[in-house]
């Protein structure tokens, strides 16, 4: 399992062109604007007031704040878009490349899907504590350049603080990103083309970010407004519980500003139970379907 990991890692890795545009964008894209907001800023005074506002004003913060486009609606909406892409187009790619008849041959389906699915939720993570950090080192070199404030102080305290916050935020995150590449590997194996593979993913993932405004409508329509409870089964509800619970102690009742909140509160162990159903389910189908496909023609 371990061999075909590295397989895949490096197969995927070596795609320059694909993981630039999809993956390692996040970290060149926020590493690029660092760079022109802090060169900028030594000879603009505008700049430099820029340099000043962007961000919390706190190193921590910030950079835990780059993880956001994987867990919180709305921005999981787009944010989650480009590791999707990513993750359907190489699914897809081996079926209109047709590789899939070389490599099936040689090795159980399931462990194959498996590592494929590992490697690619593996080089996103690396892309967001890439990301997470640049979000950390960029705004307090350009505060310090400019002797502005940007604290915490550093201490063992703050910095054991700071980790644990990352491990749980990232864990979040890892259950986001083992949710969309299931939707990439189910729609790849079902449409076996790049395009096909795009549109569905995207298809599975905007119903479930979006998922709350029909929940909405339909307990208006029906005049049931404890119908709004649905949404609490939902993936994209589940992960922004698991946040709460882990960073303030309570669940997320109200989903967002001016809707009617949820009347039932989830326990943190009922969101990871509902996650791991979700993520198990998927998973188990995509491997289901792959298991009885005919790939060697």
């Amino acid at each position: 399992m371990i061999n075909l990991f590295r397989a895949e890692w490096k197969k995927v890795f070596a795609n320059f062109r694909l993981t630039a545009f999809l993956v390692w964008i996040f970290p060149i894209g926020l590493f690029a604007f660092h760079t022109v907001m802090i060169l900028g800023s030594l000879v603009s005074g505008t700049l430099q007031i820029g340099v000043e506002h962007f961000g919390s004003g706190d190193w921590t913060k910030d950079s835990l704040a780059a993880w956001d486009i994987l867990i919180f609606f709305p921005a999981n909406l787009f944010g989650r878009m480009l590791p999707l892409a990513f993750m359907a187009v190489v699914f897809a790619g081996e079926y209109q490349w047709r590789t899939w008849k070389n490599v099936v041959p040689r090795t159980q389906r399931w462990k194959l899907l498996l590592a494929k699915m590992a490697a690619l939720v593996s080089l996103v993570m690396v892309s967001m504590l890439l990301t997470a950090l640049i979000a950390l080192l960029g705004p307090s070199i350009g505060h310090r350049l400019h002797d502005l404030p940007y604290g915490p102080a550093l201490s063992a305290k703050v910095i054991g603080t700071f980790l644990l916050d990352t491990a749980r935020t990232a864990l979040i995150a890892m259950l986001s990103l083992l949710n969309l590449v299931s939707y990439g590997a189910i729609a790849a194996i079902l449409t076996r083309s790049i395009l096909g593979g795009l549109l569905v993913s995207f298809g599975f993932a905007v119903l479930d970010a979006t998922s709350l405004g029909f929940i909405l409508f339909l307990s208006g329509f029906l005049g049931k407004p404890e119908l709004i409870n649905l949404y609490q089964f939902t993936p994209t509800y589940n992960l922004s519980n698991l946040h709460s619970w882990l960073f303030s102690g309570q669940a997320q009742r109200f989903i967002s500003t001016g809707i009617v909140p949820l009347t039932t509160e989830p326990s943190f162990w009922v969101s990871l139970l509902v996650l791991a159903i979700w993520i198990g389910g998927l998973i188990g189908l995509a491997l289901t379907i792959f298991q009885r496909q005919e790939l060697t023609e």
